[in-house]
């Protein structure tokens, strides 16, 4: 197989996984709705940026090193777990708060740059990302791949990446999306919780010297 048919394999791996429901996409959707289609859109820039730092460096060969160096891993993945804990208390805050009407949904927006940081530290703290950078440059790129193109796996899925992901802020900033989603609010508010208490928990308690 030669590496271009590689990389489109590789780029089909990586949108099916950015692609299905996960903890980032909960998260834009989740903003989308409450604070709007802008505040989402930086949360999934903020993601995607935090994205392709690890692919970037991953495909750097610092794999390596980041082995050599487990006690900082353990610690990224202990304040990435306590993060999507927070992440999971808002989710269940909301979830009680019956003051959350349909027509006050975007009074919880904060600043832009807020958003960013947001969906950058989710993917930051979460070092389990270079993993799934690792198999997807794998795929990719041959044993004998030359130094110009063991790049290009990572700049082919940039474009999709934020395409995919600003795609759900703008689909969960819909009037219809939003105005469904506030009438099964409490149960679906209650789900993303228990799915980010999830991740935290199993980053925290998964995580060994």
């Amino acid at each position: 197989m030669d590496i271009f048919s590689s990389i489109f394999l590789a780029l089909i791996v990586y949108l099916l996984g950015i692609a299905s429901p996960g903890p980032s996409n909960l998260a834009i959707a989740h903003t989308s709705i409450y604070s709007g289609r802008k505040a989402g859109v930086f949360l999934a820039l903020g993601i995607t940026t935090g994205s392709f730092f690890w692919g970037f460096l991953a495909t750097s060969g610092l794999q390596p090193i980041l082995n050599e160096y487990a006690n900082f891993l353990y610690i990224l993945k202990i304040l990435g777990g306590v993060y999507f804990l927070y992440l999971a208390y808002k989710s269940f805050k909301f979830s009680f708060d019956v003051n959350n009407k349909k027509t006050d949904f975007t009074l919880k927006a904060g600043s832009n740059i807020s958003y960013f940081l947001s969906g950058l530290l989710m993917h930051l703290l979460n070092p389990k990302a270079i993993a799934v950078w690792i198999a997807i440059i794998a795929i990719a790129l041959p044993n004998n791949a030359q130094n110009t193109s063991i790049f290009l796996p990572v700049i082919v899925c940039l474009p999709f990446g934020i395409l995919v992901f600003v795609g759900y802020a703008f689909i969960f900033s819909s009037k219809s999306v939003v105005h469904k989603y506030f009438d099964f609010k409490k149960y679906i508010d209650r789900i993303v919780g228990t799915i980010f208490a999830a991740v935290g928990l199993k980053l925290i308690f998964g995580s060994e010297k």
